[in-house]
């Protein structure tokens, strides 16, 4: 008997497995996932490589900030050196000269291009009467460009026949005025035009003729038409002269010793003789700035001048129309 026997135990029995036998159409079982677990498993992992800062130079920035601060620097003196003003051209002025406008502008020749101040010159430049736009400009490296729109203020004479023609301040005829336009111009009235033509300096007809005595002789025209007209156009200038530029609705010089002209259909400046132009009508139009202010409605401006050697007895006397 064998040992186990005799110490009274059984053996264990063995079981036999089957054999699998596969089923037809049906792939067998892959039965390698746990080999490739084990393959990722025992995958060693990849060591992390630290690389240290690079040390602070503190001579390169330095470095750096210098040449930048020499190439702004550099720009700043070329600009200041090469770039300055050695042309105005200006462009779009009738009634005033090129010279009159860059002296207005302030803008002289060696000044900074980049140092004009371009809105305070065009400001300047408003402030001439017939100034309605302007426009300033900078083309490098040393031109500046103003570019102005002037008002374009005409006065309408009549004709001999029923026509209305436009002059300028200077005595130019500018055009025929389109029919019931006129009103829409300052009107001068007491005189004729003879034979208008564009382009052409105004003439006055002569519509006066000459007189004759008790014995028959020729007693000569002392006021002439030719008068009437060039009075007509002082007053205009003395008008413009104050502002008063498309304000005024008409000039009367019918009569040279008892001149006239109305501001708008609010007041009548009566202003006697044509002696003291200027000065008659600088004291009518600061009497319309102030009645204007006090809200006086219309009336009779009277120019008084009680010496003509000092403004201090001067004065416009007021009339109400109401």
């Amino acid at each position: 008997m064998d040992t186990k026997e005799k110490l009274g135990q059984t053996p264990p029995v063995r079981r036999r497995t089957p054999p699998q036998i596969p089923t037809a159409g049906r792939p067998p079982r892959n039965r390698t996932a746990p080999v490739k677990e084990e393959k990722e498993a025992a995958r060693p992992l990849q060591d992390v490589v630290y690389t240290p800062p690079k040390p602070f130079l503190r001579n390169r920035l330095l470095l750096r900030l210098a040449t930048v601060f020499a190439i702004v620097l550099a720009l700043v003196l070329a600009m200041s050196v090469f770039f300055r003003v050695e042309h105005i051209q200006v462009s779009g002025m009738d009634q005033y000269t090129a010279w009159e406008i860059s002296q207005a502008s302030g803008i002289s020749e060696g000044d900074s291009l980049f140092s004009l101040e371009l809105p305070g010159a065009a400001a300047r430049i408003m402030e001439l009467d017939y100034v309605k736009d302007v426009r300033i400009s900078i083309r490098l490296p040393n031109m500046v460009l103003i570019e102005i729109t002037e008002m374009r203020v005409s006065y309408a004479i009549k004709g001999a026949g029923d026509d209305w023609w436009l002059v300028n301040s200077n005595g130019r005829v500018t055009g025929r005025a389109e029919r019931g336009t006129e009103d829409e111009h300052t009107k001068i009235l007491g005189v004729l035009l003879d034979d208008p033509k564009e382009g052409e300096q105004a003439k006055a007809l002569e519509t006066t003729a000459p007189g004759v005595d008790e014995n028959g002789g020729t007693i000569p025209v002392t006021v002439t038409d030719a008068n009437r007209l060039s009075t007509a156009f002082e007053i205009i200038d003395c008008l413009e002269r104050n502002g008063i530029i498309g304000q005024a609705k008409s000039i009367d010089v019918h009569d040279l010793g008892n001149l006239e002209f109305w501001y708008g259909e609010q007041y009548q400046a009566k202003l006697g003789d044509a002696t003291q132009l200027l000065r008659k009508i600088s004291l009518v139009k600061g009497a319309i700035d102030k009645f204007s202010s006090e809200s006086h409605n219309s009336g009779i401006l009277e120019v008084c001048l009680n010496n003509l050697a000092t403004e201090e007895d001067d004065k416009v006397k007021y009339t109400s129309f109401q």
